[in-house]
C-alpha cells in the first residue's frame, strides 16, 4: 500500500506489544500527511495556535479513506473495553489482589471486591490494566487506591492515542 503501511497485523502477544501497536496505529502506520495533520491538530489543542508551516486537513481518497478505516478497526480491536471480556478482567484483577496478599479468607468478600474493580475497569481496555497492574506489583509497597490505578491504567493506553482515534473518527466522518 503506497498511502499507509498497514498490513496484516499480527495480534499483539503482550501488553506492551499492545500498547506500541495502538500508538502506532494512530502515528507512523497512517498515511504520512494523515499523521502530520494529527501532531499538527495536537500541537494547535495544547498551544492555541497554529503550526507553522500550516498542515493541511489530508483529502478524503479512497486509498486515505481506506487506509485510515483499516487503522481505526485494528485499533479499536485493540482497544475493545475489558468489559467484553469479563472472565479475562476478573482473572488480572484476582491476579494483582493475590500480588499484594488481600485474600482475608472471605470468599463472599473478595469476590465483591473483585466485582466492583471489574465494574470500575470495564471500559478500559485489557492490555492497559495489565500493564498497569504490572506497575503497580512492581513499584508499589502496597496495594494502589482504585483511582490511583485508574490513572495509570489511562497512562498505559498510550500518549494521545484515544484523542487520536476520536479525532480520525470525526475525519473519516
Amino acid at each position: 500500500m503506497a498511502l499507509g503501511r498497514i498490513g496484516a497485523i499480527e495480534r499483539p502477544r503482550t501488553a506492551d506489544e499492545a500498547a506500541a501497536l495502538a500508538e502506532r496505529l494512530v502515528g507512523d502506520l497512517l498515511p504520512p500527511s494523515m499523521a502530520s495533520w494529527l501532531a499538527a491538530k495536537e500541537t494547535e489543542s495544547r498551544t492555541g495556535m497554529q503550526p507553522f508551516p500550516r498542515v493541511a486537513e489530508p483529502e478524503r481518497t479512497p486509498e486515505m479513506m481506506a487506509a485510515v478505516t483499516m487503522a481505526l478497526t485494528s485499533l479499536s480491536e485493540i482497544l475493545e473495553p475489558s468489559a467484553k471480556r469479563r472472565p479475562e478482567l476478573a482473572v488480572e484483577i484476582a491476579k494483582l489482589f493475590a500480588a499484594f496478599n488481600l485474600y482475608t479468607g472471605d470468599a463472599a468478600k473478595s469476590a465483591a471486591q473483585v466485582e466492583v474493580w471489574g465494574e470500575q475497569l470495564g471500559e478500559f481496555p485489557l492490555f492497559a490494566i495489565r500493564k498497569a497492574a504490572r506497575w503497580a506489583i512492581r513499584s508499589e509497597q502496597k496495594m494502589p487506591a482504585m483511582a490511583s490505578f485508574i490513572s495509570d491504567v489511562r497512562l498505559a493506553i498510550g500518549s494521545n492515542v484515544v484523542q487520536r482515534q476520536s479525532r480520525l473518527l470525526s475525519w473519516l466522518k
